[in-house]
């Protein structure tokens, strides 16, 4: 791995911890009864996460052994985006469709998380892949807990619906951390 395509790896973990903590903040908002400034913090929160997912399979596409997380960062990075597009939806009062989006983006996010784990388990040369494995595995649980806040938000039952999505948040803002730390220390 060239010292570009690591620095890509790294600074695409850091980025999205940067948009889990963004989107975090957004569901704390938004359990405190303040859905729109919710939507403002956290469309911009899962802009960043498919940043730093597109980052990272940029840093690792040359790399055959990590071609099932490169595949899996590219998922993350359109489930992540279509939850960005789902706020505005949801800014203009345009729940239904709103929610429906944020559900399809938070299962292709799943998908993307799991595939990332499979991929960094099968790394067992990395120091830190269980590690790494656990906070894919994070994520991915996090985003399907955020897929079934949707639905919940769908059946308009909206308190559940918070406190799963709040839940969901931090939970990927962990996933998240775990993994930038286990990148970052592996490529140093």
């Amino acid at each position: 791995m060239k010292a570009t395509e690591k620095e890509l790896d790294v600074i695409g973990a850091w980025l999205i911890v940067a948009g889990t903590l963004i989107n975090a903040s957004g569901e704390s908002m938004n359990l405190i009864g303040k859905e729109k400034l919710s939507y403002k913090l956290t469309g911009p929160g899962n802009s960043i996460e498919a940043a730093g997912n597109i980052l990272q399979s940029i840093g690792r596409a040359d790399q055959p052994e990590k071609k099932v997380s490169v595949f899996g960062s590219l998922l993350q990075a359109a489930g992540n985006s279509a939850n960005a597009a789902s706020r505005a939806f949801l800014l203009n009062d345009q729940k239904r469709d709103g929610h429906y989006v944020d559900v399809i983006g938070n299962a292709v996010q799943t998908l993307g998380a799991a595939a990332e784990a499979l991929g960094a388990a099968a790394q067992k040369n990395l120091t830190y892949y269980e590690q790494l494995t656990a906070g894919y595995l994070l994520i991915a649980g996090g985003a399907a807990v955020d897929g079934v806040s949707g639905i919940y938000f769908l059946k308009e039952l909206p308190e559940k619906g918070r406190a799963l999505s709040w839940f969901a948040g931090y939970l990927q803002a962990v996933g998240a951390l775990l993994a930038a730390d286990a990148i970052t220390s592996e490529e140093s």
